[in-house]
C-alpha cells in the first residue's frame, strides 16, 4: 500500500537529515541520534493515525490496516528508544540554557521509562504463560497515556542538548514532526467526539448466535458504506467504553443495525443490559471492505458471526447490480445462522446473487471442493470476499489455487485493534 510507503520513507528522512547533523560526533553518537530521531517520527505518525483519519483509508487499504499498521510502527519505536537509551550519545553542542536543559533531561527519563512501559503493556494481549488477557477497557486507557509521555518526549526533543542548533534541517523536521504529534493528541482527546453522532436504539433481538441492535439517528446520522463498520458507545455503565462492530445494515432513513456475537465480557454485558430507548454515540463508518469495489464474479464466504458485513451489502443488492454474486455462509450448527431466511428471501427476489447456508455438523466442514461445487459459476477469476476466522480463510484459497481456480483478488479485514 502507498501509505506504508510514505511512512517508511518520512522515517528514512530523519535518519538522512540526521548525518550531516551529528556525523561529526562519532559513529556510535550519530547512531544515538538517528534512532531517537527516527523513534519520535514514529510515534509522531502513530499520534496522527490514532485519530483515525478517514482520507488515509484507501492509501492503506482500511482503518483496520491502519490499526495494523499502528502497531507495527509502534513496536519499531519501542526498539529504536532502547537503542537510544542503552547507546549513551556524547553531546558536546547546542543548549539553551543550562536550566532548560537539565530539565529537558529529566523530563526525557519520566518520558522514556512511561513509553516503554505502556507500549510494551500495549504490545501485550494475554500475559505469558498463562491464560489471563488483558481487558480491552484496561488496555485502552493506558493507551490513551501514550500521548501524555509523547508530550514529555517532545519537550525533551526541543530543549536538550544537541550537537546542532535550530536551524539545522533535522531540528526543523523533528519540530514540524513534533506538532503533528501534539496537534494530533489534542485533538483526539478534545476534539474527536464531534465525529459522533447521537443514536436511540429502537429494537434489540437476541437471537442464539447474536444480539441484533437496532438504532435510529437522533439528529443526523453518520456516513456509512455496506459492508464498513463504526464505533459504538452505550450510555450504561458498563458499556460507555467504544467498541468497533460492522454494519449489519442501514436503511434510508438513517437507521442502523449491528449483529453482535457475546464473545467477550462487553459483548456479554451488552447482550444482558441492551434495552430500547438506550442512547448511544456512533462513529464510522469504516473500512474498504466493499463489494462495489470488486469485478463482476464474487464469492462472499462467511465464518460464523463474519456474515455481518454481507447482511448489508446484500441487503444493498439491486435487481440490476450486474454481477454474479454467490454468498456461503458457513456456521457450526443450524442454531448458529443469522437472518438466513432474509439472505435467502433475497436472492430469490434479486437476479444474480444465490446464498447457500453451510452447516458444518450436518455437510461437514467446508473446503475449497464444497465451495466450488455450490457456485453456480465458475470460480475461476473470481473475487473472494471473506470474513472469519484466518485459518479457514487460508485453507480456502491454498484449495482453490490447487484445484486450478486462480482468484482475481482476495479482500479480507484484519478486525483486531490492539
Amino acid at each position: 500500500m502507498s501509505g506504508r510507503l510514505v511512512v517508511v520513507l518520512l522515517l528514512l528522512a530523519a535518519v538522512v537529515l540526521s548525518v550531516p547533523a551529528a556525523s561529526h560526533t562519532g559513529l556510535m553518537t550519530w547512531l544515538s541520534l538517528a534512532a531517537s530521531s527516527t523513534a519520535f517520527v514514529a510515534m509522531a505518525i502513530n499520534q496522527f493515525l490514532a485519530t483515525r483519519p478517514r482520507f488515509l483509508e484507501p492509501m492503506f487499504g482500511g482503518l483496520d490496516r491502519i490499526y495494523h499498521f499502528h502497531r507495527q510502527i509502534g513496536i519499531a519505536a519501542f526498539l529504536l528508544i532502547l537503542v537510544h537509551y542503552f547507546i549513551t550519545p556524547d553531546f558536546q553542542g547546542k543548549q539553551l540554557t543550562a536550566g532548560l536543559n537539565a530539565a529537558a533531561k529529566v523530563v526525557g527519563e519520566y518520558g522514556f521509562y512511561g513509553l516503554i512501559a505502556l507500549i510494551g503493556f500495549s504490545l501485550v494481549k494475554r500475559i505469558p504463560f498463562t491464560k489471563f488477557e488483558v481487558p480491552y477497557h484496561l488496555w485502552r486507557q493506558s493507551h490513551r497515556f501514550i500521548g501524555v509521555f509523547f508530550l514529555l518526549i517532545a519537550f525533551h526533543q526541543f530543549f536538550i542538548k544537541r550537537p546542532f542548533d535550530g536551524t539545522a534541517l533535522l531540528a526543523n523536521y523533528l519540530n514540524i514532526f513534533m506538532a503533528i504529534g501534539v496537534l494530533s493528541f489534542a485533538y483526539s482527546q478534545f476534539v474527536a467526539f464531534t465525529k459522533r453522532r447521537r443514536y436511540e436504539v429502537i429494537a434489540v433481538e437476541r437471537l442464539p448466535a447474536a444480539t441484533v441492535i437496532e438504532a435510529k439517528p437522533v439528529r443526523s446520522g453518520i456516513r456509512a458504506r455496506p459492508g464498513q463498520f463504526a464505533f459504538l458507545s452505550f450510555s450504561q455503565s458498563g458499556l460507555r467504553e467504544p467498541h468497533p462492530f460492522t454494519l449489519a445494515g442501514m436503511d434510508e432513513d438513517g437507521t442502523i443495525r449491528f449483529a453482535i456475537k457475546p464473545l467477550g465480557d462487553y459483548t456479554r454485558r451488552l447482550r444482558e443490559k441492551a434495552a430500547v430507548g438506550d442512547r448511544i454515540l456512533v462513529e464510522g463508518g469504516y473500512g474498504r471492505f466493499s463489494h462495489a469495489r470488486g469485478g463482476e464474479k464474487q464469492v462472499w464466504l462467511a465464518g460464523g458471526i463474519g456474515v455481518t458485513p454481507f447482511l448489508a451489502m446484500a441487503d444493498s443488492l439491486k435487481n440490476d447490480h450486474g454481477r454474479q454474486i454467490h454468498l456461503v455462509h458457513c456456521v457450526r450448527d443450524a442454531g448458529e445462522a443469522v437472518r438466513a431466511e432474509k439472505l435467502a428471501d433475497k436472492a430469490s427476489q434479486v437476479p444474480g446473487f444465490s446464498f447457500v447456508l453451510h452447516d458444518s455438523q450436518a455437510a461437514g466442514r467446508i473446503d475449497a471442493e464444497k465451495l466450488a461445487a455450490s457456485a453456480p459459476f465458475d470460480l475461476d477469476g473470481a473475487d473472494l470476499w471473506f470474513c472469519g476466522p484466518p485459518p479457514l480463510r487460508e485453507a480456502i484459497v491454498k484449495g482453490l489455487k490447487k484445484a486450478g481456480n486462480r482468484l482475481k483478488r482476495i479482500e479480507f479485514e484484519r478486525f483486531e485493534f490492539r
